[in-house]
């Protein structure tokens, strides 16, 4: 898993990862019981249990834990789901960023 440091870089992931808010498709559902990720603060997460803020395609997750970390996750699988853990970054970068794209 990639660990997003800069205010760019996590930018520029978000832009080509091609990630959208949560309310760009409300039917998007993390309910994938017994599916865990690693999370950047150094736990596991239950995806189902774990607020999301941002989705992608074909099955992406932008998870937010309560210690403050942004993890970015793909499931993949048909049969067998396995959650693949893409990117993480602290949310205080992540707020710095979205700061930075409304031009504030």
């Amino acid at each position: 898993m990639k660990n997003i440091t800069k205010v760019d870089d996590l930018v520029e992931e978000l832009v080509t990862g091609q990630w959208h808010p949560k309310s760009a498709n409300p039917v998007f559902s993390s309910d994938y019981p017994g599916l865990h990720f690693s999370c950047g603060c150094g736990l596991d997460h239950a995806l189902s249990f774990t607020d999301f803020i941002m989705i992608g395609t074909p099955v992406k997750f932008v998870f937010f834990c309560e210690n403050d970390y942004l993890t970015g996750v793909r499931v993949k699988g048909m049969f067998r789901q396995k959650a693949i853990e893409l990117w993480t970054c602290k949310k205080s970068l992540y707020l710095k960023a979205v700061k930075k794209v409304n031009g504030s």
